[in-house]
């Protein structure tokens, strides 16, 4: 079994659920539990299932716009077929229905690619959901002082691009991930030997 220092490399270089899932087996085997197990445990499962979903819904994105730009092709196609079958008396008439229907149906497949931003976005905003109260912990160890109204207002401020419909998925994604691997650092420190 990996130690904890080798299990805690790939999620801070590269993170993936399958280096969680590592970092899960390490955790669950160690000598002594207690809180900070307890909490990178909470943590680990969250970030596992955030990069799960993120990774899932890319590879549903591409799908989508590979079986879209298929359809584009389809459309093509068919207008091709369209305009060498018809005679003279219904050119037009085959040319413009056909065109308006195709026209639809390229405007539908494209519909679903827009449907992946939508389902994307939910899982950006359940991720800065929990962050929102795993880095309201924290602080509360951390910062025991600081007034309730100020953590909230550092949090809001910090994770407000994770909850903007605005900002790119891409950086959302990298938003997020730093604050989860920064969260595990923060618990995983507790269990680090010094050096």
């Amino acid at each position: 079994m990996e130690s904890l220092q080798e299990a805690l490399q790939p999620i801070l270089s590269q993170p993936a659920p399958s280096a969680l899932v590592t970092l899960q087996g390490v955790l669950l085997a160690c000598d002594h539990r207690g809180e900070a197990v307890d909490r990178a445990l909470e943590v680990a499962s969250h970030f596992h299932e955030y990069l799960s979903e993120l990774q899932s819904k890319i590879t549903a994105r591409q799908y989508s716009e590979m079986a879209s730009m298929l359809d584009i092709g389809a459309v093509g196609a068919v207008a091709v077929e369209s305009i060498l079958t018809a005679t003279n008396e219904d050119f037009w008439q085959r040319l413009l229905l056909g065109g308006v229907a195709e026209g639809l149906m390229v405007a539908a497949s494209r519909q679903y690619v827009k449907a992946w931003r939508v389902e994307t976005g939910l899982v950006h905003t359940r991720a800065a959901w929990y962050l929102t109260e795993a880095l309201w912990h924290v602080s509360t160890d951390m910062q025991p002082d600081l007034a309730p109204e100020k953590r909230w207002q550092a949090i809001q401020t910090l994770l407000a691009p994770g909850y903007d419909a605005d900002t790119p998925a891409p950086e959302k994604a990298l938003l997020l991930g730093r604050v989860f691997q920064v969260l595990l650092l923060i618990y995983l420190a507790r269990l680090l030997p010094r050096s």
